[in-house]
C-alpha cells in the first residue's frame, strides 16, 4: 500500500474508533465528559507561576480554599474556575494594575492536580475511591466500574444506587438524591424508550453496587 495511502486509513481508523489520547492515558470519547475549554484551575491545585525577567516573583503554590494565590507585589489574585491561559491574563493584569511592570508577561504550569473522587462500595472487585483524572469532567459509569476492577460475581448490575450531593455556589450541601441505575443494561447498548446510554459520575458520587440473589 502507498504510504499516503496506508496514513489515510491509519488515521480513519484512530478516529473511528473513538479514542483519543491524553496525558493520563488513552480514553474512549463516548465514556468521558471534557471541559472544551481545557481545563480549569481548582482549590488544592499546584501551580508554579513564573514573570519572564523577574526572577523575585517566581513560585510555587497551591490555590487555597477559596482558589486564590499570593503573588509578591501584588497580594492575592483569584484563579480558581480559569484555564491556563486566563490564569496567566489575570496574573499579568494585577502586575499592569498596580504599575508593577509595564508589559508583564506570566507562564504558569500545574505541578500537581488536586485529587477528585467517586467512591465505589459493594459487589465491585475494587472497593474505595477511585481518583478521576483530572481532564475529565464527569465519566460514564460503566467506564469508572470496569476501572475499578468491574463488578464480582453476585453483583446486582440491574440496580445499581448512585447518590449525588447538590451544593449552592457558596459550598454548601443543599440536597442528596438516589439514582437507580441499569449497569447491565447500558454495558450491553439496551436501553428501552429513550433512555441515554450512559449515566454520568461526577466528583464525590457514591456507588453502591448490591449482592444479587443466589
Amino acid at each position: 500500500m502507498p504510504l499516503k495511502k496506508k496514513f489515510v486509513s491509519y488515521t480513519l481508523l484512530f478516529l473511528l474508533s473513538g479514542i483519543y489520547v491524553s496525558g493520563q492515558g488513552a480514553y474512549f470519547d463516548a465514556s468521558v465528559l471534557k471541559d472544551p475549554t481545557g481545563y480549569k484551575l481548582r482549590p488544592g491545585d499546584r501551580i508554579r507561576v513564573v514573570i519572564q525577567g523577574e526572577v523575585d516573583c517566581s513560585i510555587e503554590t497551591s490555590l487555597t480554599n477559596e482558589g486564590t494565590i499570593n503573588m509578591p507585589y501584588v497580594g492575592e489574585v483569584r484563579l480558581m474556575g480559569k484555564n491556563k491561559k486566563e490564569a496567566e491574563s489575570s496574573i499579568e493584569r494585577e502586575y499592569k494594575k498596580e504599575l508593577i511592570f509595564a508589559r508583564p508577561k506570566a507562564l504558569l504550569n500545574i505541578t500537581k492536580y488536586s485529587e477528585r473522587v467517586v467512591f465505589l462500595t459493594g459487589s465491585v472487585n475494587r472497593k474505595g475511591p477511585y481518583v478521576l483524572p483530572p481532564e475529565v469532567e464527569a465519566m460514564n459509569i460503566v467506564e469508572v466500574i470496569a476501572r475499578a476492577g468491574g463488578f464480582n460475581d453476585i453483583a446486582k448490575k440491574n440496580r445499581v444506587y448512585v447518590t449525588r450531593t447538590f451544593f449552592d455556589e457558596s459550598g454548601n450541601p443543599t440536597n442528596t438524591k438516589t439514582y437507580e441505575v441499569d449497569v447491565e443494561a447500558l454495558s450491553s447498548g439496551v436501553q428501552s424508550g429513550n433512555s441515554s446510554r450512559r449515566f454520568w459520575i461526577y466528583p464525590g458520587d457514591r456507588i453502591e453496587v448490591p449482592e444479587r440473589l443466589l
